[in-house]
Formats: structure tokens, sequence, C-alpha cells
């Protein structure tokens, strides 16, 4: 039996606008800045490369000002029970949303479930993969905010999470200056578990295997 790979696709571009007031994270994703902000709706599963149904979507926008990155997720429901409810659980094994960030030669890595419980993980090596170790790291002064949207069982049942991320808990973030203005490489995906144990992995960034790779990621550009 033979298999095939999807081909790569193109590294995405994110225009990430400014804001004058940080949002305080409530997970009110149809309130400003997010009702104005650039929604990303197209995801791929990184093991297929096809892209991700309606019915099981994942919405992202991002904004930012000279204090933090702030990011919002609206994801449908998770396919299987969540139960974790710690910070630094393996929350990827049920559920979760998930922001990586190019960092130096290694990264950062943010998730959040549906339930509000957070992984946030400093990985100094791309390469590394003892994820208990690299979560003795904390994103200082992040805040975040989730809530369960539409009626559980109406088909449209699905959870929203909010992130402000400052720059102060992020100090090796990679940021190259351009003429386009400040860039970085980050992933937005999502993890989850089917009921039958396989992996739901949809992605924004090429990503092939895993969504920590950095030539998987895409570039986020800081619009002043």
């Amino acid at each position: 039996m033979t298999t095939s790979c999807a081909a790569p696709r193109a590294t995405p571009s994110y225009d990430c606008r400014q804001v004058s007031a940080a949002p305080i994270p409530d997970a009110r994703l149809d309130q400003p800045p997010w009702q104005d902000a650039d929604w990303i709706d197209q995801f791929y599963l990184i093991d297929t490369g096809e892209e991700l149904t309606e019915e099981r979507y994942l919405h992202t926008a991002l904004v930012w000002d000279e204090a933090g990155l702030y990011v919002g997720f609206r994801s449908a429901p998770s396919l299987v029970p969540v139960t974790m409810t710690q910070r630094d659980d393996a929350l990827w094994t049920e559920c979760a949303a998930e922001l990586f960030l190019a960092a130096g030669a290694g990264y950062y890595e943010i998730e959040i479930n549906p339930l509000g419980a957070v992984l946030d993980l400093h990985f100094p090596d791309e390469e590394a993969d003892d994820w208990k170790r690299c979560r003795s790291w904390d994103a200082k002064g992040m805040t975040w905010a989730v809530r369960t949207t539409g009626r559980p069982g109406s088909g449209v049942a699905g959870w929203e999470a909010e992130l402000s991320l400052p720059w102060s808990a992020v100090p090796q973030l990679t940021r190259e200056d351009t003429d386009e203005g400040d860039v970085i490489w980050a992933q937005l995906c999502r993890s989850g578990r089917r009921s039958d144990g396989t992996s739901e992995l949809p992605a924004w960034g090429p990503a092939q295997g895993k969504f920590c790779d950095h030539a998987g990621m895409g570039r986020i550009r800081l619009l002043r």
C-alpha cells in the first residue's frame, strides 16, 4: 500500500492591527476590538492537508499594542469529554486551542482548553520534546478567559477563548524589523482527540507532522 503526503502550502501572512486600548479578556469576541479584527478561518489538517470542515470550525484573530499581543479563538466543541482543570495539565490530549511563537532556536507554546485551563511552555530548542521539563516556565502577567457559546445539542455549540500575552513574558520572541513593520512567526492551531483515539490537528501555517516547526509557521505583521 502506498500513501501520499499533501503538497506543502505557501506560508500565510496576517496583518495584525494595533489597538489604542488593550482588551481585558472576557471571551466576548463580538465586542471591540474583535468585531473589527480580521478573522482567520482557513485551517488545514496537518496529516492530510485537508481544509477543516465548517462544522469543525476554528477561527482566530489577533491584535496588539506596545504592551502585548492579544488572541481570540472561536472553536467547535471538543469531540471527547474535557476534564482537565489544572494549569500545566496535558491539555492537548483532550482539546485545546494553541498559540506557538518562534523564539530564537526554540519556541513558546500556550494552550487553553474549554474549561479555562492553561498550559504554557518554553522550549529552548525546536527539537526539544521534554514538555514536563519545559512547563516550569510561566507566561508572567498573561490573563485569559473562556466561555461556552451556542446551545448544547443544537449543532452549533462551541467555545470562545481570549488571551492577553505581555511582550515582557516572551523576551526571546523572534521579531524582525522589516519595511512592512515588525514581523513575528507564529502557529495558530487546535489539538483534539477523536472518540476513536485518533487526533484532529488543524493548523493555520503549513505545518506537516507537528505544530512547533519554524518552517511550518506563518508570518504576523504588526501594523502601526
